[in-house]
């Protein structure tokens, strides 16, 4: 794993880092996501391409730190292998300290979340609902 690259797990996973902080949505389980310490950063580098080791690197961290919090990542389906080749890996500018990153995850607003309308369509797209009349 220690070698491997990742990716957002998209389209189901949507991501923006706001003040430090990274906000993530797996839009398939409604689940939503924080990562408190420097779980920003690590999200960065790995979904820009960096490997653990890469992350590490870059944020004065041991690689052990950068992959329990991507095995996390990846449990949750919120980061998959990268498919095709490697990008180049996204420079930072690396926190003074480094903070053990933790995910944080919410499962309050799960039913909104997952209830997504536009995705119930036909091919000819809103407002016609899968087999809904031609005259509705």
């Amino acid at each position: 794993m220690a070698d491997e690259r990742y990716e957002p797990n998209r389209p189901d996973v949507v991501d923006e880092s706001v003040d430090g902080e990274v906000l993530i949505v797996h839009l398939g389980t409604g689940a939503y996501y924080s990562a408190r310490g420097s779980g920003d950063l690590v999200w960065q580098l790995l979904a820009g391409g960096a490997t653990f080791a890469e992350a590490a690197s870059a944020l004065g961290a041991t690689p052990d730190a950068v992959e329990r919090f991507a095995a996390t990542l990846v449990a949750e389906g919120l980061l998959r292998l990268r498919n095709g080749r490697a990008p180049a890996v996204p420079v930072i500018s690396a926190p003074p300290v480094f903070d053990e990153p933790v995910l944080e995850k919410y499962t309050d607003m799960q039913e909104l979340l997952v209830l997504d309308p536009i995705h119930e369509v036909e091919e000819a797209g809103w407002p016609r609902a899968r087999g809904a009349a031609a005259g509705d």
